[in-house]
């Protein structure tokens, strides 16, 4: 399996949880009895893989920023992967016909880019490759196209030195033709380290040096990535796979964690530290500077994260960015209950736009005790809320729980005039409005505190009741709409956006065909924003708890 290849180089580091090269000149935290140079030049191996995953060249698949068919990278790597990056131009369900389709109805997408299919996306790929080298005897056609595959991933992996190591594979159609090239490019590009590569069973495997690329291969032969218990259960979680997908072990929280321990403590990695593993589950950092010493709430929060996945579908009628990651973290605890979403379903059916919220009994309680944490013992959560009591006039925690009740929407209708909103001197007649579920008498007496604060400067707190809804909003008639209530949650649109709207803690949704004439208005004749916003019909997003899965969701529809 291995490839023999003359020794590497001074190797070219990369910069931690980016995945990109360090800006040249740049050098990261030294460790004990490292040598201080860097590589300034950009390798062929990594612009290809950068390009593929982070742009396709002009930015075919970025510009809408972030398996299941036929072998997927995931087969190529061990299951100490620690994250990972993968894009799919071949993916199922008929999602390469959907690209396309959708995104050529943007003039941008097609002036800017001009991808209209895979080849085109592969021949960017490939030119990438070469690009900066002085391979100027390669050719894309000749050197590049015969075993280019349509599969690739970027890869944080732990083969057990001293902090894992980075990573590409792609998929290769002629083994042969693939080590041939990867050779030419290492032989004619003698300014850049060797980089090191093993082609096997399909793929291959990219490094920074050839014994990076053994160990990755060696350690993928011990168990794959694509058996990974942990791995099957969050790409699971997320759903079907789509054109671009993401994979992060619970190894991936702890390393960031260790990072973000040294940023809060003023600390670097030790030159004792280590990283070891067995599996994806079961990697532990060791030394002074372990993330389990971090009592601030983000490294907690990300010490004990137990994975998460994500990925970039097109789903026929536009495109979904969904993720599942673990939830049980304390800090993750007010991503809870769903009434922000209920809020949201029931408002009137010519909403145009809308945000729900749902806000767990004591979560600012909770809130002001994280801050604390987070910003040191100099002062008590205690302290805290006093002198925020006492600048504000407000009953700090109780009267903000009380004002936001156990959730919140907040509501436009279509009829809104974009332009008034934005320069009248009065937001009377505007159909804006929130509507909070809580104590109607216990809000009002919170609202009379803001309002004999604000003097008349805040005419647009006007408020009306029904059973336990509070409707606040500068309009007396919109109010009384939002108390009607209406059927929202029934709308083909709003679903088609936002599918589990009755389960999620938090919603946000925009029906852009309802507020065209608003946008036309406000463009003031601007064509080229017009043109790429038309072909855009709604776009919406949730977050729910599920079991203990935080799963995410935004999704764009276009017509």
């Amino acid at each position: 399996m291995s490839e023999q290849h003359p020794p590497a180089g001074t190797p070219e580091y990369l910069e931690y949880g980016g995945g990109a090269p360090l800006p040249p000149g740049q050098t990261p935290p030294t460790e004990a009895g490292s040598g201080g140079g860097r590589g300034r030049r950009r390798a062929w191996w990594i612009g290809g893989g950068v390009v593929l995953l982070a742009g396709l060249g002009a930015g075919a698949w970025a510009a809408l920023n972030f398996f299941q068919q036929g072998a997927q990278p995931a087969e190529a790597l061990p299951s100490s992967t620690v994250g990972y990056l993968s894009i799919d131009l071949d993916p199922a369900g008929g999602q390469k016909i959907d690209a396309f389709r959708t995104l050529n109805k943007f003039p941008a997408f097609k002036d800017e880019v001009g991808v209209n299919s895979v080849d085109d996306i592969r021949r960017k790929v490939g030119d990438s490759i070469l690009e900066g080298t002085h391979c100027t005897n390669l050719t894309y056609d000749h050197d590049i196209d015969p075993w280019l595959g349509e599969r690739a991933a970027a890869a944080v992996v732990d083969v057990g030195a001293d902090k894992p190591d980075f990573v590409i594979v792609v998929q290769v159609k002629d083994e042969g033709k693939a080590r041939d090239a990867f050779t030419a490019l290492n032989s004619c590009d003698t300014e850049e380290p060797a980089a090191g590569f093993v082609v096997h069973d399909g793929w291959a495997v990219l490094a920074q040096s050839q014994q990076v690329a053994d160990e990755v291969s060696q350690a993928t032969d011990q168990g794959t990535l694509a058996d990974d218990a942990t791995y099957q259960k969050w790409t699971k979680a997320v759903g079907d796979a789509g054109v671009v997908n993401a994979y992060a072990s619970p190894a991936a929280g702890r390393v960031l964690a260790q990072q973000l321990s040294g940023l809060f403590e003023g600390t670097l990695i030790g030159a004792g530290e280590s990283f070891t593993t067995s599996s994806t589950t079961t990697m532990t950092a060791t030394g002074s500077g372990s993330a389990a010493t971090g009592d601030d709430p983000f490294t907690k929060a990300l010490s004990s994260f137990k994975g998460g996945a994500a990925t970039l579908r097109f789903t026929g009628d536009g495109l979904e960015f969904a993720l599942a990651a673990d939830g049980s973290a304390g800090q993750l605890s007010e991503v809870t209950g769903n009434d922000g979403g209920a809020l949201v379903q029931r408002l009137p059916d010519d909403t145009a736009a809308a945000a729900g919220l749902t806000f767990p009994k004591g979560w600012m309680d909770r809130q002001l005790g994280q801050m604390s944490s987070l910003f040191g013992h100099g002062m008590s959560q205690d302290d805290a809320t006093r002198e925020l009591s006492r600048e504000t006039g407000f009953d700090v925690p109780a009267d903000i729980e009380t004002l936001l009740g156990s959730g919140v929407s907040i509501s436009v209708g279509k009829d809104i005039d974009l332009e008034a909103a934005e320069n009248g001197d009065s937001l009377s007649g505007l159909p804006i409005g929130v509507t909070v579920k809580g104590d109607p008498a216990a809000i009002e007496r919170v609202l009379d505190k803001i309002r004999a604060k604000a003097g008349n400067d805040l005419g647009f707190l006007g408020s009306d009741s029904s059973g336990d809804l509070v409707a606040i909003g500068p309009t007396a008639a919109y109010r009384q709409h939002l108390l009607d209530g209406g059927n929202l949650g029934d709308d083909d649109t709003f679903r088609g956006v936002v599918p589990d709207a009755g389960d999620g803690s938090s919603v946000f949704y925009v029906n852009l065909d309802s507020l065209e004439p608003a946008i036309t208005k406000a463009a003031a004749g601007d064509r080229q924003t017009l043109d790429n916003i038309t072909p855009l019909r709604a776009m919406g997003m949730s977050t729910r708890n599920d079991g203990g899965t935080i799963k995410f969701s935004f999704k764009v529809t276009t017509n």
